[in-house]
């Protein structure tokens, strides 16, 4: 896992991006990616959420729930596929998490500064597009190179729902600037 930096890191929304790694073995990726896919369904979302609820935007605010919640049935998909995998949070994703925490209790400064909201649609659009257009289709092109049709297809139908995911977070940052 490593954590992405933007050029404007604004309270350190930025600072806690990250994303699966890749590797040679299939289960690995599996393993990184619920990892990831739990830290977003846990942490960055529902802080995202939180941001664009107390920013006035309910509307932001569920599809951030929305996103979260898909994110967790990605994690518990590739589970089922990978029932004996360890998936245990790495040093980046624990930072990631000390982040999460210092963005919380600082969630006023963030939520009534216009930057908090378009940082967190900017970073979420960020994320969604790398997992939709290289993190998962990589996955799902190594397993099925390995014979691994199965996880193939999971790990396709986790780049579809990332796929919507960006649309979502594109529309909305749209709407955000076009509002502003």
């Amino acid at each position: 896992m490593s954590l992405q930096f933007q050029e404007e890191d604004f309270m350190g929304i930025d600072r806690f991006f990250q994303e699966a790694v890749y590797h040679d073995d299939t289960s690995l990726n599996a393993a990184s990616s619920i990892e990831v896919e739990l830290y977003e369904h846990e942490y960055m979302y529902p802080t995202f959420a939180r941001v664009a609820r107390e920013s006035g935007n309910e509307e932001v605010a569920s599809m951030f729930d929305a996103i979260a919640r898909e994110e967790g049935e990605h994690a518990e998909l590739l589970r089922k596929l990978y029932p004996q995998l360890e998936v245990k949070d790495s040093p980046e994703t624990l930072e990631a998490k000390r982040l999460v925490a210092e963005i919380e209790s600082q969630m006023k400064v963030v939520a009534t500064d216009p930057r908090g909201l378009k940082r967190a649609l900017e970073t979420a659009l960020e994320v969604e597009s790398i997992e939709a257009t290289k993190t998962y289709p990589a996955f799902a092109a190594l397993a099925r190179s390995q014979g691994k049709e199965e996880i193939a297809q999971a790990f396709d139908e986790v780049t579809r729902s990332e796929v919507r995911h960006m649309h979502w977070v594109q529309k909305a940052l749209d709407r955000l600037c076009t509002a502003a």
